[in-house]
Parts: C-alpha cells; sequence; structure tokens
C-alpha cells in the first residue's frame, strides 16, 4: 500500500494550493477507483477489499436512513477505504465560513476505520478537499486541517469493542468481499466464510440498540445457501429492508444488495424478507422433481468401475434432447438412470438463460459430472422433462431466478424453488 503515498501527496498539494480546478475531481466518487488502479495491483486491492462505492450507489445508500445526518449525528465507516462513504455522509452536513471551524463540526461527526495507514489518510485528506470544495475559507496548514478528524483511525474492525461505538447513531457500510478464515464461533463454518458476512455479524452484536444502519453487501450472503444461518441473525437482531442493487461496477463483476434500517430494541420473529416471492404460484419445481448435483469429480474421481455415457458441461447442448452419448467414462460413483434434464451450474444475471439446460434421452445410466446439477422427474416421464425445458427456458423463470439468486452460479435449492405450472 506504500504506492498510495504518492497520491496522498498529490492531494496534500492540491490543498496547499488550493487548485480549483480540480478539487472536484479528487472527491469525485466514480473516478477513485480508477485512480487507485493506477498505484495498485489488483491483486493488492483484492487483498485489502478496496473496491469504492461509486457515486450511485453511495447516495442511494446515504439517502435511504429513516433519520438524516446531522451535525448532532454520530456517523461510522467500520471499513472506510479511500473515504467514499463518508465523503457522501459529509454533504448532508452544513459547511461554515473557514475550513478550520467547517472541519471542526465534521470531525465530531465523522468516524472511520482502516487496517492501511494510507488509506485512513486519504480519507481524511479527501474529506479537506470536500469541504474546500463547497467554497470554505483556507485558514489553516493540512497538519491542522487533518488533525479534526480524530476519530478516522487506523484499526482492525474486528476489535473494535461495544464501549468503542456506545454513541454511534449511523452506521454506512461497504466491507471487503473476500474470504476470511472462520472465527468459528456463534453460527460460523469451518473454513473460509465471507468477509463481509464477518463483519456484518461483529457490527450488529456491538452496536448500540437502534443504531440506523445501511450496508452493501455482496449476493451470496442473501442467496447462499451455506449462510442461512447469518440470515436468521440478521432478521433476529436488524429491522431492516433487503433490495437488490445488481453489479457492483463495470470492473467489479459481484452482484450486491441493500440492507438499510436499524438495529432492533428486542429480539422479534419479524424476519427480513430476503426473497422476492410470489405467493401465487401453482407448485414449484421440486414437487414433481428431484434435484441434486451431479456425483463425479472429474479431477478426484479415478477411472475406475463400470463405463458409462459420461456428460459434462462442454458436451451437454443447450436446450437439445440427446439421446446418444458421444463421451464415455469408467466410474465407480452413483449413475443416473434417464429420462432426465441436465442443467448447468454456471449461471450469471447477465446470461440470455439463467437455467440453460438439456434433455438426457438414453437407455442406459450415465455419469453426470458435478459442474451440472440432475432434475429427475418423479413421474420417470420424458414428457415431463420436455415440459420443464420450455418453463427453465421462460422469461418467468429467468425473471425468477434473477430476483432469487445474483451469483455466477445456481444452487440446488434455488432450482427446487422454481415456479412451476
Amino acid at each position: 500500500m506504500n504506492q498510495l503515498y504518492q497520491h496522498n501527496n498529490d492531494l496534500k498539494d492540491i490543498i496547499e494550493n488550493v487548485h480549483i480546478e480540480v478539487l472536484k475531481s479528487a472527491v469525485d466518487l466514480d473516478s477513485i477507483d480508477l485512480v487507485l488502479r493506477e498505484y495498485l495491483s489488483l491483486e493488492e486491492m483484492r487483498e485489502a477489499g478496496s473496491f469504492f462505492t461509486g457515486q450511485n450507489l453511495a447516495t442511494k445508500l446515504i439517502k435511504s436512513f429513516n433519520e438524516a445526518i446531522t451535525l448532532d449525528s454520530v456517523v461510522l465507516d467500520p471499513t472506510c477505504g479511500a473515504g467514499n462513504l463518508l465523503i457522501e455522509c459529509s454533504r448532508m452536513l452544513g459547511v461554515q465560513k473557514n475550513l478550520s471551524s467547517t472541519l471542526q463540526s465534521w470531525g465530531k461527526v465523522l468516524q472511520g476505520y482502516d487496517l492501511h495507514s494510507s488509506f485512513v489518510e486519504a480519507t481524511k485528506l479527501r474529506l479537506v478537499i470536500e469541504a474546500l470544495n463547497r467554497g470554505v475559507k483556507k485558514d489553516c496548514s493540512v497538519e491542522q486541517a487533518l488533525s479534526y478528524f480524530t476519530h478516522i483511525q487506523v484499526k482492525d474492525t474486528l476489535l473494535v469493542c461495544a464501549d468503542e461505538l456506545k454513541e454511534v447513531t449511523h452506521v454506512v457500510l461497504n466491507p471487503p468481499f473476500s474470504s476470511w478464515a472462520s472465527p468459528q464461533v456463534h453460527y460460523w463454518k469451518k473454513g473460509k466464510v465471507n468477509a463481509a458476512g464477518l463483519i456484518m455479524d461483529h457490527y450488529l452484536r456491538n452496536l448500540p440498540k437502534g443504531c440506523l444502519i445501511s450496508v452493501i453487501l455482496p449476493d451470496v450472503l442473501r442467496s447462499g445457501s451455506r449462510y442461512e444461518k447469518f440470515r436468521q441473525y440478521c432478521s433476529s437482531q436488524y429491522e431492516a429492508q433487503c433490495s437488490i442493487w445488481g453489479r457492483f461496477n463495470k470492473k467489479t463483476d459481484v452482484d450486491v444488495f441493500l440492507l438499510v434500517g436499524k438495529l432492533k430494541s428486542q429480539i422479534d420473529d419479524i424476519s427480513i424478507q430476503w426473497q422476492e416471492h410470489e405467493n401465487d404460484h401453482n407448485g414449484i419445481l421440486s414437487d414433481y422433481f428431484d434435484v441434486s448435483v451431479g456425483p463425479l469429480v472429474a479431477y478426484r474421481d479415478p477411472l475406475i468401475g463400470n463405463e458409462y455415457a459420461y456428460f459434462h458441461s462442454k458436451n451437454t447442448i443447450a436446450w437439445a434432447v440427446l439421446d446418444t452419448a458421444v463421451e464415455k467414462r469408467n466410474f465407480k460413483g452413483r449413475v443416473i438412470q434417464p429420462p432426465c434434464v441436465l442443467v448447468k451450474r454456471t449461471s450469471s444475471p447477465s446470461d440470455k438463460y439463467r437455467a440453460t439446460a438439456t434433455i438426457i434421452d438414453l437407455q442406459e445410466p450415465i455419469a453426470v459430472e458435478n459442474h451440472l446439477m440432475v432434475v429427475k422427474p418423479k413421474s420417470n416421464s420424458l414428457q415431463d422433462c420436455k415440459k420443464l425445458m420450455k418453463i427453465l427456458q421462460s422469461k418467468e423463470t429467468n425473471e425468477f431466478l434473477n430476483k432469487a439468486i445474483r451469483l455466477r452460479h445456481l444452487t440446488v435449492k434455488v432450482l427446487k424453488d422454481i415456479p412451476y405450472h
């Protein structure tokens, strides 16, 4: 992260000399991501979780608070990065005639943490530039200006305790989406888990009751099967509205959603509505079909056992009915008796069809690779497979899946829930 110090020195020069023509660009929420890509490698940005909130998303997030940010508020960004969300929060605050008096009042409101000192410094510098950009008179040095932001600090956000948060009234959060080791406490799984979930959990446990929270989270926390207990815990502690946003930005291929609300004063049974399910369906796919992941793992399963017709994502032709096999393979594990429908697990909201499928109509058992999902009619009927193909190809199914899961793959659960009538 040392490369960022040159960027920060450039910001200091802008402040010292009050370069009017570049003040606005220095606090442009859309351009900072591109600027930092000049100083940091993609790997460094991923490691730091430093993908920054653009203007439209920041505006949506800050304006979603039920109570406006004022000079009496205490606003915290627990993973502030280069300060985009705090800059947008400062735009809810008034300015005074001089820079020093403006920053003194802002410094009592705005708080933030980041692991990297260069990001913390960049946040402070950009807040100073934001004030200058709004027409205040520069009446202090850069060092004095930065000194007003005593609550924007280098700190591990997961080590912050409840006593440090008791005055916080508003939280804005766009946490890292990377994988971190599970702490294996509370409800977490073993192994790697999404960092955004860990941070969200920590603050739900430590913020004061009634605190307003507006967050951007990766869609895996809304729709991933591993995070059911995360969703249950959020619902128990947090009275919030969930809304799908879509792709985070053009250069970051992750879909996100917003959670906006406040910490409950007491635990109740009112749940966050994570999905936009409609209630007028006559049935769902799992009423008529069994769904499973293909049992064969190509890199792991040895070439032993009987020889079977073998299907994987590259030899299944989209929307075709296959009654012969072009490949065979030895396999010792579970095989499938056709007829059945194979659905590709890889799937993106940008795809024309979310559930690309192929009917297999062989008279012999088949081996199916694990990048495909097997949908087997309970009736054992080829006609039911053909009916399902039409449903999977429909606009209604695409719309359902784009609401239900914005990941780059499908899950068994979401396939089971597809409306079927």
